[in-house]
């Protein structure tokens, strides 16, 4: 049974992304450090707005946070996908797809989360994420998430860092923090724009 633990600065950076293009589906990146069969979102890439499918983009920018990640002694052990229709909280054929060719790449299982904007209110008391792992081939989403049950049949378990992470998120979005957040697909239009780091922002959540 794998323990995942979701920082502040992974879970807030996705929300925030999800935020800024509510227009559209954006997808990114979750960082990991594990130890001791416990993994630790630490950090998200925001990848894209315009496209959510398999594309050579799609493989620069992976290989781009591989290398970032590594640099920090990390790895690409999450994606995250927000949809545009609201309602949907199913892992699509699509997302399912990338999320299979960012375990493919990193070589290990990793988690997939839909965000589920209907839970990112500020009356919500369920963080906006639900987890999908893969089981023999096929991608299943995990129940019974962010309660502090334990789960059934050696099922993993998912909590958030702190009892903060959910309010210190809706104060950001509220203060519209999400300005500040750019992705891979603002970065080819402005390379100067910090998309792996965010590194303004991350320091903003930190103090939030």
């Amino acid at each position: 049974m794998t323990e995942y633990t979701i920082s502040l600065q992974a879970y807030a950076k996705a929300v925030l992304h999800c935020a800024k293009y509510s227009h559209a589906s954006v997808h990114g990146l979750l960082l990991a450090e594990k130890k001791d069969g416990k993994v630790r979102m630490v950090d998200a890439i925001p990848l894209a707005h315009n496209w959510t499918q398999l594309t050579p983009m799609f493989d620069v920018a992976l290989q781009q946070a591989q290398l970032y990640a590594k640099a920090k002694g990390w790895s690409v052990s999450g994606y995250y996908v927000a949809y545009e229709d609201t309602e949907t909280t199913q892992l699509s054929a699509s997302g399912a797809l990338l999320a299979r060719a960012v375990s493919a790449s990193s070589g290990e299982d990793i988690v997939a989360f839909v965000i589920d904007a209907k839970k990112l209110g500020p009356g919500s008391t369920q963080p906006g994420l639900v987890p999908y792992v893969s089981v023999d081939s096929q991608w299943k989403e995990q129940t019974a998430v962010f309660t502090g049950a334990k789960p059934k049949g050696g099922a993993a378990t998912f909590v958030l860092e702190n009892n903060r992470v959910q309010a210190a998120t809706l104060k950001l979005v509220a203060e519209r923090a999400d300005i500040g957040i750019h992705d891979f697909d603002e970065h080819l239009d402005d390379v100067t724009l910090d998309w792996l780091q965010n590194s303004a922002l991350s320091e903003r959540i930190r103090t939030a």
